[in-house]
C-alpha cells in the first residue's frame, strides 16, 4: 500500500500533511492502514499548556473545556495560539487490516503515540482530571494513528507521568547524549526544574564525576520541585545552581566564571529572548543546543555573527531512531528520586509578578504584533482566524467599524505569512486625490504629465512586488480605479501612467473597510467582480461594545504604555474601570486609547478615579457641575464621607441632572454613555 502519511484525514486545507492542516477528519471508523486507541491520558506540550492555563486564569473547569473546544474545532489537539500539540496515551481498540505492525501491537495494548498530537485525529468526550505538575490530563475519547506514526508500548514499571513528560523532549535528549563527545564543562539554562534535571542527568550519566555542570534556573519558573529525593538528585547532577533572571544575560555572566566558558550549553527555557546567555557563555567552537521550539534559532545565529563567534548552534530534534528506548532508560533511573517529590506552584502565579514575565504577558495579551491585546472569547476566535488565514497566500478583506484595529489585524496576517520578510505597503484609499490615485498605485514614466519627475516613479504595486499591499478604506476607491485594480489582479501586471511596457506584479492584497461592500455593490458603487476577487477570506473585527471583556486589558496596556511615555505613574481604581466598561465607545479602541491618554494627563492622584473618568467622559455636563455642592460639603466635613459615598452621591447628581436636562431616560442614558436599562435601575436605586 502506498504511503499516504494520513493525508486522507485532512479536511482543511487540502493537499497538506495532517500536522500542517487546520482541521482533520476525526471520525471513528478507521482506514486499513490505521489503528484506533481509547484515550486515557494526554500530555500537553509545555508552552501550549501554559498558554491555556493563563488564558483561563488557572480555572480548572475552563481549562478542561478549552482543550475540548480546540479538539472540536480542529479535529486534533493543536493549539492555534502556540502552534503546539502534545502526546497521547491510550489502549488499542482496533487495528486496520493493512496497518504496518512492525511493533507487534495487539488490541488491548497500552501505547504512547510518540508524535505531536497536532498530527493525530482525535475526539475527546470528557476530561476527568488535570495534573498541572506534568502538563497532563486524564481524558476519555479516541485517537486515530496511521502506520508511519511512531508508537511505543507503555512499560507498566515506569511512572506514566514522567514517561510522557520525558517523551515530550522528543529526540533532543538522545541528541544531547550524542553531542557530548569530549566536552567537560556544561551549562543548562531553563525555567522548569524537572526539564533542567533531565538534561543535566543525561550529561552526568554520560561524563560522570569529571563533568562540571552549572544550572541557571530562571526565578520566574512555572513549577518547582521539593523533597529529599529532589535534593539528592540536584546535588548528584549539578555542581552549581543559580536562580536568576535569564533575560538579563550580563547579570547572568557575573554569576559565572567569565574567563572559563562552557564547552556545551543547553537552553530548555520556555522564554523567548533567553537565547543570548547561552551564546555568551559558550566558548568559541563550542556547541549550543536549543531544546525548546519557542527559542528563536535565527536570533541566536544573528547574535553569534554580531560577536564574530564561531559556534555550532543546534535546535530541538524530532524523531531520532532509538530515542524512545534511551528516554525510557533515563525515566527508569530518575524515577526513584521523584517518587515522593512535591511540586510547588510559585506564589508569583497569583500576583502581579507573573505578568512581568515577557512570555506570560505576550500570551495573556495575545500580542502577536503591534500591541494587539485581547481577553474576550470572541477576539480569541478572531485571532485564530487571522493566524489560520495568514498561512495561505490568498486575498483577505477585514471588516469592522472605525477604530477597531483593522490595520493591526492586517499586520498580524502579514507578519505571520510566508511574505513576512518581503515589503509591506499600506495605502489609505480615501486619502489619495482621485487625479493622482492611478500614478500612486502604478507609478509613472518620465514626462507622463506636467510636473512628473524626470526619472519617473515606481507605484505602490511595484514597490510591494513579492510582498503584501494593505488597501485601507477600499470602499472609497473610485470606480475607474477599481477597474484598473481588477485588471492588475487578474493579469498579474499593469502599466505605469504613460508607459507602454507591462510591469509584472506578484502581491497579496489585504483590504479593509468600515462600509458594507455588498450594499455598495448593489448600489453600483463597487464592482462585483472586484469584490469577489478581494473577498476570498472575510474577517470581521467586532466593535468594542461586543467585547467589553477586552476593556480592562486594553486600559491596563494603555496605562503602562503612556505612563512610561509621559514619565508619570498612574493606576486605575476598580470603580473607574467598571465605569469605563459601561460606556459606549463609538470610536472603539482608538477612542479608548485617547481617553486613557487624557486621563493620565488630567488626573492628579496616583490612581485614576471614577470622578476623573466622569469628568473626562461628560465634560459637557460639567458646566453645571452636579458634584459641586457635594464637593463643598466634603471640604467642610472631610472625615465624614468615604470614597464610595462620594462616588454614589456624584453619580446620583449626574443622573438627576441628565434626566432633568434631556427629559427622557433614553436621551439621558445616551448623554452619559450608559444603557437605558442601567439608568432606570440607578434611578430606582437612588430614588430619583
Amino acid at each position: 500500500m502506498p504511503m499516504t502519511y494520513g493525508i486522507k484525514r485532512v479536511l482543511e486545507p487540502q493537499h497538506v500533511l495532517p500536522t500542517s492542516a487546520w482541521k482533520l477528519d476525526n471520525s471513528r471508523n478507521i482506514y486499513p492502514d490505521e489503528l484506533r486507541v481509547s484515550i486515557k491520558r494526554i500530555h500537553l506540550e509545555g508552552t501550549g499548556f501554559k498558554q491555556i492555563c493563563t488564558e483561563v486564569n488557572d480555572d480548572e473547569k475552563k481549562l478542561k473545556q478549552q482543550i475540548i473546544d480546540i479538539v472540536i474545532r480542529r479535529g486534533k489537539l493543536h493549539n492555534p495560539v502556540t502552534d503546539t500539540g502534545g502526546l497521547v496515551m491510550g489502549v488499542i481498540e482496533e487495528i486496520g487490516s493493512e496497518y504496518d505492525n512492525k511493533a507487534g501491537l495487539r488490541v488491548g495494548d497500552k501505547i504512547i503515540c510518540n508524535v505531536s498530537a497536532a498530527s493525530v485525529p482525535m475526539y475527546i468526550e470528557d476530561i476527568t482530571s488535570v495534573n498541572k505538575a506534568f502538563n497532563q490530563v486524564e481524558a476519555t475519547g479516541y485517537a486515530i494513528i496511521h502506520d508511519l506514526i511512531p508508537v511505543v508500548k507503555f512499560q507498566e514499571d515506569l511512572p506514566l507521568d514522567l514517561t510522557m513528560f520525558t517523551f515530550d523532549q522528543s529526540g533532543t535528549l538522545y541528541r544531547l547524549h550524542q553531542l557530548i563527545g569530549s566536552s567537560k564543562k556544561f551549562l543548562v539554562v531553563g525555567n522548569s526544574m524537572l526539564t533542567n534535571l533531565l538534561y543535566g542527568y543525561v550529561i552526568r550519566r554520560e561524563v560522570g564525576a569529571e563533568a562540571e555542570i552549572v544550572c541557571l534556573f530562571d526565578k520566574r519558573t512555572s513549577m518547582r520541585m521539593a523533597g529529599k529525593g529532589i535534593d539528592e538528585l540536584v546535588e548528584k547532577v549539578f555542581n552549581e545552581v543559580h536562580f536568576i533572571n535569564i533575560l538579563k544575560p550580563m547579570e547572568c555572566m557575573k554569576q559565572l566564571d567569565a574567563e572559563s566558558l562552557f564547552d556545551l550549553s543547553i537552553n530548555c527555557a520556555e522564554i523567548p529572548g533567553a537565547e543570548t546567555i547561552n551564546i555568551l557563555a559558550t566558548k568559541p567552537e563550542g556547541t549550543v543546543l536549543f531544546a525548546n521550539l519557542i527559542n528563536n534559532l535565527n536570533i541566536a545565529l544573528y547574535i553569534t555573527e554580531s560577536m564574530s563567534k564561531p559556534l555550532c548552534v543546534r535546535c530541538a530534534e524530532g524523531y531520532l531512531s532509538g530515542y524512545d528506548a534511551f528516554d525510557m532508560e533515563i525515566v527508569r533511573e530518575m524515577a526513584p528520586y521523584l517518587k515522593n517529590a512535591e511540586f510547588v506552584e510559585p506564589a508569583y502565579r497569583n500576583s502581579g509578578e507573573f505578568e512581568k514575565n515577557p512570555f506570560n504577558r505576550r500570551i495573556m495579551e495575545k500580542t502577536m504584533t503591534e500591541d494587539f491585546v485581547c481577553r474576550s472569547k470572541i477576539m480569541y476566535q478572531v485571532l485564530e482566524e487571522m493566524t489560520k488565514v495568514s498561512k495561505y497566500d490568498c486575498n483577505v478583506i477585514i471588516f469592522g467599524d472605525t477604530g477597531v484595529g483593522k490595520e493591526k489585524a492586517a499586520n498580524i496576517i502579514q507578519k505571520n505569512s510566508d511574505r513576512k520578510m518581503q515589503p509591506f505597503v499600506k495605502i489609505n484609499c480615501g486619502a489619495i486625490s482621485p487625479t493622482l490615485i492611478e500614478s500612486e498605485f502604478f507609478g509613472y514614466e518620465k514626462g507622463a504629465f506636467t510636473g512628473a519627475s524626470s526619472g519617473g516613479k515606481k507605484g505602490y504595486f511595484e514597490l510591494a512586488n513579492n510582498g503584501v499591499i494593505f488597501l485601507d478604506e477600499i470602499g472609497e476607491l473610485p470606480l475607474e480605479m477599481q477597474a484598473k485594480l481588477l485588471r492588475a489582479i487578474q493579469d498579474g501586471e499593469f502599466y505605469r501612467v504613460g508607459g507602454t511596457v507591462p510591469v509584472k506584479t506578484n502581491v497579496r492584497i489585504i483590504s479593509a473597510t468600515n462600509k458594507n461592500l455588498e450594499t455598495l455593490v448593489e448600489e453600483g458603487k463597487f464592482r462585483r467582480d472586484l469584490y469577489y476577487r478581494l473577498n476570498v477570506v472575510p474577517i470581521r473585527i467586532p466593535s468594542l461594545s461586543e467585547r467589553t471583556d477586552d476593556i480592562p486589558a486594553l486600559v491596563s496596556h494603555f496605562l503602562s504604555k503612556y505612563s512610561k511615555k509621559f514619565g508619570v505613574k498612574r493606576g486605575i481604581d476598580e470603580n473607574a474601570m467598571e465605569y469605563l466598561m459601561q460606556q459606549q465607545w463609538p470610536g472603539n479602541i482608538r477612542e479608548l486609547e485617547n481617553t486613557v491618554q487624557r486621563l493620565i494627563i488630567s488626573s492628579q492622584g496616583e490612581d485614576i478615579t471614577m470622578m476623573d473618568v466622569m469628568r473626562e467622559k461628560h465634560s459637557e455636563l460639567f458646566g453645571y457641575m452636579p458634584g459641586e455642592d457635594l464637593a463643598a460639603e466634603n471640604q467642610a466635613q472631610p472625615a465624614e464621607i468615604n470614597l464610595q459615598t462620594a462616588v454614589e452621591e456624584y453619580e446620583k447628581s449626574l443622573i438627576k441632572y441628565a434626566c432633568e436636562k434631556y427629559g427622557s431616560t433614553r436621551k439621558a442614558a445616551k448623554a452619559i454613555d450608559i444603557s437605558q436599562t442601567q439608568l432606570v435601575r440607578k434611578k430606582k436605586k437612588y430614588g430619583i
